[in-house]
Parts: structure tokens; sequence; C-alpha cells
């Protein structure tokens, strides 16, 4: 049975998609480079840490189906890495 898989793309630094094999999963980011953000923007919260507070962005990220990856780029990249041995997991990738 394959394990569940979760891609997510990067461009920027930013996150643009996240897939998911499996139905109903939460995908929470956070973001520590708030540098300039104020409170009250949306998503931004202080967060008391021991070397004293810092600013995060906190999100819910919308989560889209593995099928829907079939043709993209990411699934492009993907299918790069794998015929390149560049992943460490030589499980299958199914995007159905």
């Amino acid at each position: 049975m394959p394990r569940p898989q979760v891609i997510i793309s990067l461009n920027g630094g930013l996150v643009q998609d996240v897939f998911c094999s499996v139905p109903g999963i939460q995908v929470l980011v956070v973001d520590w480079d708030a540098e300039g953000a104020c409170p009250g923007d949306p998503g931004i919260v202080d967060v008391p840490l021991p070397d004293g507070p810092c600013r995060a962005c906190v999100s819910d990220f919308p989560v889209a189906p593995m099928n829907e990856v079939a043709g993209t780029d990411v699934e492009a990249a993907i299918d790069a890495a794998s015929q390149q041995g560049v992943l460490c997991d030589q499980q299958p990738f199914v995007c159905s």
C-alpha cells in the first residue's frame, strides 16, 4: 500500500500550491519571515519565545487533491527528480 503523499510547491520562498493524496488534510503554514508586518495584519501573530517575542504569519493553506498535479510543472519536476535518483524514497509517484 503506498504511503500518503503531500506535495508543497514553493516559488520565491512562498507556498504556491499544496497537493495531498489523502482528503481532509489541514496544512498550516508558519512563515517566520514576517518583518515589516504589523499586528492586526491577516495571520500575523506575536509568538512568545524564550529568547524574546518574535512575529510570524500563520495561515491555513488550501489543499488540492493529488490528481490536480497531473500535467503541471510540479509533476514534471517530480518525474525528473525520480528519474534522476534525487528522491530518497523510490516510491512511485501517483497523481490520481
